[in-house]
């Protein structure tokens, strides 16, 4: 999409809105900056794994948690960016055929029902995450805590992505397709 498509569409948009978009802007950056560095991590603890078990002959017992874990965080905090280009799986054949009206009430009721689902993600997430306080991750010795709430802090992130996708689509993942 054109840089002045995006511009002109936020210099329309009311104050919530523009505001909406600010806020999103600095939470996905942050949120695909610290996703990139967790892969980064979760490939160099996978390197020392490696070398650990087939090299010293001394396998840690620390790493595959932890390099589950890590991917784990890294996916919730991906969502944000995937969310935010519309690259999420979709219908594109019903989206396609749609124009007009009918094109933004399907983009709104998307909109809905991903939200729906992020916001049980929250709700349930952190649930989850408050009950299983007192259990540790194997070989990690910390509390599986800090794995389960990937679940609602990804969640709640990528609800403002989705918002702001809908205030000013993106629509990246159409414009490759074939």
């Amino acid at each position: 999409m054109a840089a002045g498509a995006v511009s002109a569409g936020k210099a329309s948009a009311s104050p919530p809105v523009r505001w909406l978009m600010a806020a999103e802007r600095t939470v996905t950056t942050g949120c695909i900056f610290v996703a990139c560095c967790l892969l980064g991590a979760a490939a160099s603890v996978g390197l020392i794994q490696v070398l650990a078990r087939f090299i010293l002959n001394q396998p840690t017992s620390w790493s595959e948690p932890l390099i589950r874990t890590l991917l784990i965080w890294m996916t919730y905090l991906g969502m944000c960016g995937v969310f935010r280009i519309g690259a999420m799986v979709s219908v594109d054949v019903l989206y396609r055929a749609c124009r007009g009206r009918a094109r933004r009430a399907l983009e709104a009721l998307i909109t809905l029902a991903t939200l729906t689902l992020l916001l049980i993600l929250v709700w349930y997430g952190a649930d989850l995450a408050y009950r299983a306080r007192f259990q540790n991750l194997a070989g990690l010795e910390v509390p599986v805590i800090w794995a389960y709430a990937s679940i609602p802090v990804g969640a709640a992130a990528a609800v403002l992505a989705v918002l702001a996708h809908f205030f000013d689509p993106l629509r990246q993942e159409l414009d490759v397709a074939i």
